[in-house]
């Protein structure tokens, strides 16, 4: 009997620690519970700027590349045929009226000059000696002519020193042509001289360099092309000629330079109405007004072909989650809500207007922040968060 009370009492013991552990879990899922729902009855407010999505209308752009000219162009050649002894110019360089840009060897030229005025001065020591014969002669015949008039000479004698004497007055006449065609000839070697030494007609840059010393050149082939000074540059391009109608003098393009960062809107200043028929290409030149432009430079012309509409956001609204775009939009109640968006072309907002994004131009000094198309996921109307982003929160509230 004292066995069976024993177990009995244990059973009671157990069933009432597991009576207790139940209330106790009962009430602790009770107190987590309350917690919880308090937790989620905290809604997440914020402060932050808004905007509204609006259409916004866009240029239907073309791009052509192109490079920056120079006004004054002047294209060197060789005029006389020959190697070339000295290019002491670089492209690049620059440099001053008058300077030597290409030396074409002039020892032959030279050795000419000097053979001619040897020859030049043995006609002078050959006139020297006949002049003085040729004034004797000269007096002798005069006084002849007196005597013979006076019946103190005969006609023998008169017509011996009238022959002497043209005959010397002949001989001195040539050496005096032989020695004026000398100085002809030294005149036109000098000339040749200066052909071979090719100096710049203009200040400026060199902007292309064709000949290295040891080549042998003929003339008129272009030697050295040197851009002038202080004329200004034009842009040149290949425009598509199914654009002709598109771009017209004093018709304004806009025109980059990447090397330089630059963006800028300018006139254009001529249209080749005649097309390559290898390219079906026209040239076009735009007014440049840059004193950093140097010819050869790489640019972009923008032409504009039409107008479109889009809705057009600017980048730093986009939030990208686990690599999906979207917008935070606010809805009637300022409730926040992320929304996925479907985006297109990105512009770039500058001085000149919305252009085309491409990775090598830079904003510039008047640019603004980067734009981009967005294709789906927002109406117009609708309100998007544009601000302090980093507090934004899906189901938050915007503060009023």
């Amino acid at each position: 009997m004292q066995v069976h009370h024993n177990m009995k009492s244990n059973r009671s013991g157990q069933l009432l620690i597991v009576t207790l552990m139940a209330a106790l879990l009962v009430i602790t899922a009770g107190c987590s519970s309350d917690k919880e729902k308090e937790e989620l009855s905290v809604v997440h407010t914020f402060k932050a700027e808004t905007m509204k999505v609006a259409p916004m209308e866009l240029p239907s752009i073309r791009i052509f590349p192109g490079r920056v000219r120079s006004k004054v162009q002047v294209t060197l050649a060789a005029k006389m045929p020959g190697y070339v002894k000295e290019v002491p110019v670089q492209i690049g360089d620059e440099v001053k009226k008058g300077q030597l840009l290409v030396l074409v060897d002039d020892t032959d030229v030279k050795a000419r000059i000097k053979a001619l005025y040897e020859q030049k001065s043995a006609a002078r020591g050959e006139l020297s000696a006949i002049e003085a014969k040729y004034e004797y002669a000269k007096i002798n015949f005069e006084r002849f002519s007196r005597l013979f008039k006076e019946e103190s000479a005969t006609k023998d004698e008169l017509d011996r020193a009238r022959t002497q004497y043209l005959a010397l007055k002949n001989q001195t006449n040539a050496i005096k042509a032989k020695i004026k065609a000398i100085d002809a000839q030294i005149k036109e070697a000098r000339n040749q001289l200066s052909y071979l030494a090719i100096k710049a007609p203009i200040d400026g840059w060199i902007a292309d360099r064709k000949v290295d010393p040891g080549t042998y050149v003929n003339p008129g082939i272009p030697l050295i092309k040197l851009d002038g000074k202080g004329a200004g540059f034009w842009f040149e391009a290949q425009i598509d000629d199914a654009l002709i109608d598109n771009v017209r003098p004093r018709e304004t393009v806009t025109v980059s330079i990447p090397a330089l960062g630059m963006i800028t809107k300018t006139q254009v200043v001529h249209v080749q109405r005649s097309s390559h028929p290898a390219t079906n290409t026209f040239v076009l030149l735009a007014d440049l007004d840059e004193p950093n432009l140097k010819s050869g430079l790489f640019g972009r012309v923008y032409v504009e072909v039409g107008k479109t509409t889009a809705i057009v956001l600017p980048m730093d609204v986009i939030v990208m989650r686990a690599g999906i775009n979207g917008v935070y939009v606010v809805d009637e109640n300022r409730m926040v809500h992320w929304r996925i968006v479907r985006l297109g072309k990105k512009w770039l907002k500058t001085s000149t207007g919305f252009l085309p994004v491409l990775q090598d131009i830079p904003p510039g000094p008047g640019d603004k922040r980067m734009f981009v198309t967005v294709l789906s996921g927002l109406s117009a109307g609708e309100e998007i968060i544009s601000s302090n982003l980093s507090q934004a929160r899906e189901g938050g509230r915007l503060e009023q």
